[in-house]
C-alpha cells in the first residue's frame, strides 16, 4: 500500500466539469448560424438602357372603387364620370387576377352612387362584388 500524500492521484474535487460550458458554447453556435442572414449576389453588376415603351399594369387583386361625398367615383387615383364607369371598371378587370370589385364609399355618400358603381361593376364583368366600410 503506497500512504504518500504526492503519489501523483488527483482528488475528485479538482477535476473542472466542462460539460455545461460546451453545451452553452454549441447553444450560442447554434443561435448565431439560425440568426445571421446571407447576402446573395447573382451575376454582374449592370446598368440597363431605359426603355421608350410603357411599363405594364402589375396584376392586383381586385379593382375598388372609391367614392367621395360629394358623389365623385376614384380608381385608384384618377375621377370618373358615370358615363366612362363601365369601361374604366372593364379595363381595370382585365389586369386584375381574382376579377372582383371592392367598393369604399364615403358615409356621407348617396345610396345612389354606391348602387349606379355596383350595376356598373356586373356590366364590366365582375365575378365578385364587395362593398366594404370606410377605414379611420
Amino acid at each position: 500500500m503506497n500512504f504518500r500524500e504526492g503519489s501523483g492521484r488527483k482528488k475528485s474535487g479538482d477535476l473542472i466539469n466542462i460539460s455545461p460550458m460546451i453545451d452553452v458554447v454549441f447553444l450560442l453556435l447554434l443561435f448565431f448560424a439560425v440568426s445571421t442572414t446571407f447576402k446573395e449576389e447573382v451575376g454582374l453588376p449592370l446598368t440597363l438602357p431605359a426603355s421608350k415603351v410603357k411599363a405594364t399594369k402589375v396584376k392586383q387583386k381586385n379593382v375598388t372603387i372609391y367614392i367621395t361625398r360629394d358623389g365623385a367615383y376614384y380608381i385608384g387615383k384618377k375621377e370618373f364620370k358615370d358615363s366612362l364607369l363601365v369601361e374604366e371598371i372593364k379595363k381595370e378587370l382585365e389586369v386584375s387576377e381574382k376579377k372582383e370589385v371592392v367598393i369604399k364609399a364615403d358615409k356621407g355618400a348617396k345610396y345612389e352612387r354606391v348602387y349606379k358603381a355596383m350595376d356598373a361593376s356586373r356590366q364590366a364583368g365582375a365575378k365578385g362584388l364587395m362593398v366594404a366600410g370606410s377605414a379611420k
